[in-house]
């Protein structure tokens, strides 16, 4: 199948935007588990994705995920949270930075820890195990899959960083763009403001739901 490309500009404006903010303008939604964590710090990648749909255990499409994958896209491995197998290691992650990968996400365990970490390919997985996959069911590439309880299609927009993984549908890339973009400026007055005396109760128009509320304050 012929995946939508976004276009670079596109790409390195949301470089530029962590992933709390897209987030927040996603209200939440297309955020991955916090389970779902990177290797090694720092770390940051936003690309399109290329998905994998694995059996338990199985890794046979990862490898050939590799080969379709274009430079700068991200491999987003369903291994259906399953994390008693490593269903990644060092041979993929060998042959990942030699295609241009720009990085994993798995639901699910690696292996080869070090050697990844060494390899500097950004990783983002829910657990490491010794115990290695096997090859003997099928799996499926560039099909719908769930990862870290979002939906996630081949081309949606991957954004990962230390605080974790963000999937953007494609058809809101852009509005996802703007709002970000508004959303960082806006918090930037407001650490004005903070770093001046106003209480964040008054900048976030907390004053009135306190009030609202009732809560109880012990001074």
């Amino acid at each position: 199948m012929s995946i939508p490309r976004i276009s670079q500009k596109e790409l390195n404006k949301l470089k530029q935007i962590p992933t709390t903010i897209i987030s927040d303008c996603l209200n939440r939604m297309n955020t991955m588990h916090a389970t779902i964590k990177p290797l090694f710090e720092p770390v940051k990648i936003v690309g399109q994705a290329i998905t994998v749909q694995g059996m338990v255990g199985c890794n046979i499409a990862s490898h050939k995920a590799i080969y379709i994958a274009k430079r700068g896209d991200i491999v987003v491995f369903d291994a259906r949270g399953y994390l008693d197998t490593a269903v990644w290691g060092g041979v993929q992650t060998i042959a990942a930075k030699k295609r241009g990968i720009q990085g994993v996400v798995i639901d699910g365990s690696i292996r080869d820890k070090n050697e990844i970490k060494k390899l500097r390919l950004p990783v983002f997985c829910k657990g490491v195990t010794p115990a290695g996959p096997h090859k003997g069911w099928s799996d499926n590439i560039n099909v719908p899959i769930s990862c870290g309880g979002c939906s996630v299609s081949p081309g949606d927009v991957i954004v990962g960083d230390e605080d974790g993984v963000c999937v953007i549908p494609l058809k809101q890339v852009k509005s996802v763009i703007k709002y970000s973009i508004e959303t960082a400026k806006k918090e930037k007055e407001w650490i004005k403001k903070i770093k001046k005396g106003v209480p964040t109760t008054k900048i976030l128009g907390l004053d009135k739901k306190i009030k609202e509320f009732k809560i109880k304050i012990n001074k």
